[in-house]
């Protein structure tokens, strides 16, 4: 995955190329969670209304330019929070936003306070996973609250989940920026506790055109019920093999991507496919993925296989319900998914729908 809308910024592949073996020692010599707590509980956050003071945090990359972290805070006070800045999210190390210690301190802090109702993330990047052995979850467990985000979050999103059962948010960051469409889907995930309802469907094509970009594709029909899982294909593929990996047995797989070529979602779908996270999930609803298509050809790896074909290839074998291009990812009109919460996909009718709330009333 490269990183999100803003193209001055390194991409992800060239963020993990700078850091293999670059992990400090001490960071990872910290005492990772085992796995006592899978199985827990479904533990919904309670609703944020306007008013309510949110934090925001950056778990994972610096701001390029100081008006940045600007742009994200009206982007939050646009559904009329009070936004408070964590107190290290100016920080700058390397191309983190601090050290990680000072990015798990922030998380944890928000989730402490008792003045914040909900943490908002600055953007994504690279760096979340650095800091998940740092978090505190019996802290997150007994005060639990809406956190959202989408790229590099995912790690941060799923490993709290799968760590404590809290819900959370795969949604648009505040840097990202956001449209009507993403504001709706924003306010009926986490400012409403009535049940969300579809979802992540595009929006209207103009009338009597034919639409092009907002097609949904079914690659294998059929409709499945269960929890929701996912997010950025890559922190998800990221993630297998430690203590926060994903699972998703009977559950609804959600996956997105950015910059990546075709083959190289083939690598990690494959890689997901040998881990049996594939055929274990209910069924599969893929979201947007932004400029996957071959960069250049190359004569001694010709790359004539479109994304379509790839997204084909892997699915279609295994017979679960798969539908593609719904209205989520790196896009501004990011539909918000709970992760946590029970929904289902139609791929037949082409229709992905939360049955019940993400939100308890406080």
């Amino acid at each position: 995955m490269t990183l999100d809308l803003f193209r001055h910024r390194p991409s992800r592949r060239q963020f993990l190329q700078v850091t293999t073996g670059g992990i400090a020692a001490g960071a990872l010599s910290a005492a990772m969670p085992d796995d006592a707590t899978a199985g827990l509980s479904v533990l919904k956050p309670p609703i944020l209304r306007p008013g309510d003071t949110v934090g925001m945090v950056a778990p994972a990359s610096n701001a390029y330019e100081p008006e940045e972290i600007a742009i994200a805070k009206e982007t939050m006070e646009q559904y009329g929070f009070k936004v408070v800045l964590g107190r290290n999210i100016t920080a700058q190390n390397g191309y983190l936003a601090g050290t990680d210690a000072q990015r798990a301190a922030d998380v944890n802090e928000m989730f402490r306070r008792a003045d914040v109702r909900g943490i908002v993330t600055f953007s994504g990047g690279y760096g979340c996973s650095r800091i998940l052995p740092l978090l505190d979850y019996e802290q997150i467990r007994r005060s639990p609250k809406v956190i959202v985000g989408h790229s590099d979050i995912t790690a941060l999103l799923v490993g709290i989940n799968r760590k404590t059962g809290l819900v959370t948010f795969h949604g648009s960051s505040g840097l990202t920026g956001v449209g009507d469409y993403a504001m709706e889907h924003f306010r009926r995930a986490m400012m409403s506790t009535g049940a969300i309802g579809e979802v992540a469907k595009p929006p209207n094509s103009v009338a009597g055109t034919i639409e092009r970009t907002n097609r949904l594709i079914t690659i294998f029909p059929g409709r499945a019920t269960g929890q929701l899982v996912g997010g950025n294909l890559t922190l998800i593929t990221n993630l297998i093999g430690t203590p926060f990996e994903p699972d998703t047995t009977g559950k609804i797989l959600f996956l997105e991507e950015i910059g990546e070529e075709p083959y190289r979602i083939d690598r990690m779908l494959t890689q997901l496919w040998l881990a049996g996270k594939l055929q274990a999930a209910a069924g599969i609803a893929l979201g947007r993925f932004v400029d996957c298509y071959p960069k250049e050809y190359q004569a001694s790896f010709p790359q004539t296989i479109s994304l379509e074909n790839v997204l084909r290839d892997r699915f279609e074998p295994l017979k679960k319900p798969t539908l593609y291009n719904l209205m989520f990812g790196h896009v501004r009109e990011n539909a918000v998914l709970p992760i946590g919460a029970i929904a289902t996909l139609d791929a037949t009718a082409k229709t992905l729908t939360v049955n019940e709330n993400a939100v308890r009333a406080s």
